[in-house]
């Protein structure tokens, strides 16, 4: 008996401090008050990966497959405009790639991006989005006077206080010089690319040029060396056939879908698009990742 509630005693000493700290506020929001530009208005709330569906009812199944580890929440007013406030939510993902992949979930051609470095933040007269290290933010304004200057503030503020990179993993920054690229159409995918399951996790951009249009795909390096990735492909995507050793194909409803390894990657353009058009597309591609698909350890 003796033995069970030593046991017992030492187990509830080990869980107490780590639910503490789970309920700990945000690292930044201290410093952040102590500047006197803004004040909390209302209690923090945090959330974890069971609780999230509470506060981002209909979102937390976009963010639970980036490691979602902890959402921060706060509501702040400005000191030097009573009635304006921000809604800051905080989330911190598994790693900056996942962070890096929600902040591109929300990123759109057309949208305003505005450079607070080493991030950026896409922008809008109520609203900014931006990632550094393992970080991403989301800070929401009521329209209205000086919402603009509220959000576009205090991004400025919580960068400077967050830690690590603000810049994309070097495969989007690949994906970025391709030919017809557009604009805020890169995105890190942890689930189905295309629709389909083995075509992730990877990165996608959308692209058009003269003679065709569709996505740049691109599959990191697998833990396994690729074989297990292979066999899936072939099992998984509809009308597969190895055109080549250096090249196969499938047929989606979208189109095409050309592919060939490059490194330890795999390296792919769907769209209606030929063979004769995919080939220049995918050598443009393998040229920019040198250096970059190398074999995971």
């Amino acid at each position: 008996m003796k033995t069970v509630f030593l046991a017992a005693l030492l187990l509830f000493a080990i869980a107490v401090p780590r639910a503490v700290a789970a309920d700990l506020p945000h690292p930044v929001l201290d410093p952040l008050a102590a500047k006197g530009e803004w004040r909390l208005l209302e209690p923090v709330r945090t959330f974890g990966p069971d609780n999230l569906y509470e506060e981002i009812d209909g979102e937390a199944e976009l963010f639970l497959p980036y490691g979602m580890e902890r959402l921060t929440v706060a509501v702040l007013g400005s000191t030097a405009r009573p009635g304006s406030e921000v809604r800051l939510e905080l989330y911190r993902m598994a790693s900056p790639r996942d962070a890096y992949g929600i902040w591109s979930q929300y990123r759109h051609p057309d949208q305003e991006i505005l450079r607070i470095p080493p991030s950026e933040a896409v922008v809008s007269d109520a609203s900014a989005d931006f990632f550094r290290g393992e970080t991403f933010v989301r800070i929401r304004s009521s329209p209205g006077n000086g919402s603009r200057n509220d959000v576009v503030g205090i991004s400025s503020e919580i960068v400077a206080l967050l830690t690590g990179s603000g810049s994309p993993p070097e495969e989007a920054k690949a994906l970025d010089d391709l030919p017809g690229r557009i604009s805020g159409s890169i995105l890190y995918q942890k689930r189905a690319m295309l629709g389909y399951e083995c075509l992730a996790p990877g990165f996608e951009a959308k692209f058009s040029i003269a003679s065709s249009s569709g996505h740049y795909l691109l599959l990191p390096p697998a833990v396994d060396g690729g074989s297990g990735r292979k066999a899936r492909l072939a099992r998984e995507l509809p009308a597969y056939r190895e055109m080549s050793p250096a090249l196969s194909a499938a047929r989606i409803p979208s189109g095409n879908l050309w592919m060939t390894p490059e490194g330890g990657c795999v390296i792919a353009v769907a769209g209606k698009i030929s063979r004769d058009q995919a080939e220049p597309l995918l050598s443009s591609f393998a040229r920019r990742l040198q250096g970059i698909c190398r074999p995971a350890p």
